[in-house]
Parts: C-alpha cells; structure tokens; sequence
C-alpha cells in the first residue's frame, strides 16, 4: 500500500529529460509550463524568444520579464582550501543563440530561466 502514492520517475532520456520528469512528478504546477527558449542578447541586456512550433517568430522577450537562475550569469565565488581564500570566476554561460529550458507560469507575467538545454 506504501507505493500507491509514491511518483515514478523515469531514469531514461537526457538530463534535461529527466529533469522535466522528476519535476512533473514531485512538484509539477499544473499552471504552466516548461518551455525551450533561445538567448537573442546577453547580459546585462538579456533577452530570450521562446522557441515554438508556430512558423511566426515571437517577440524577444526583455530583460525585465525574466527571472534567470544566478549560476547562469557571471559571477565570483570565494572558496577556502588548504586554509588558503581563492577567488573562483564563473564565466556568462547566456551567450547569445545558446538554447535554454525556462517555466512559463499561467499568469504570463514572467519567464524562468532553469537550466541549458543540449
């Protein structure tokens, strides 16, 4: 009776797969969606168009309506090893044309971007 309620969640495809399949299974919000999305400027500019199957292009989207996962964006990290600070630099990993996978919620207000898709 324990596995009645208990998610299966697929162990084959790609990463991104079974990102998306882990996340239907134990948090999918049914008000909205994960959509495939290309980079169209960089930061600090950022824009992206959502990818669809609709032969008309979509309008870039701004900046302003993105909310972007901060491992994505350039950055500095501040480490100790062997009792010794070191400075890590993480590159800009949304150049443009690089595809992405973000949530699209039902009120549309804006974008997340998750991860970089392959």
């Amino acid at each position: 009776m324990a596995d009645l309620f208990k998610p299966q969640i697929t162990r084959e495809g790609s990463a991104s797969t079974r990102l998306i399949a882990a996340i239907q299974a134990l948090g999918y919000n049914p008000g909205g969606n994960i959509v495939r999305a290309t980079v169209t400027s960089e930061p600090p500019n950022l824009s992206i168009s959502v990818d669809t199957d609709i032969t008309e292009k979509l309008s870039d989207i701004p900046s302003e309506g993105l909310v972007c996962n901060p491992d994505l964006l350039a950055h500095t990290m501040s480490v100790k090893i062997d009792g010794i600070t070191r400075t890590i630099e993480f590159p800009n990993r949304l150049t443009k044309g690089t595809k992405i996978y973000a949530f699209e919620p039902e009120h549309g207000q804006l974008l997340y971007i998750l991860t970089l898709a392959e």
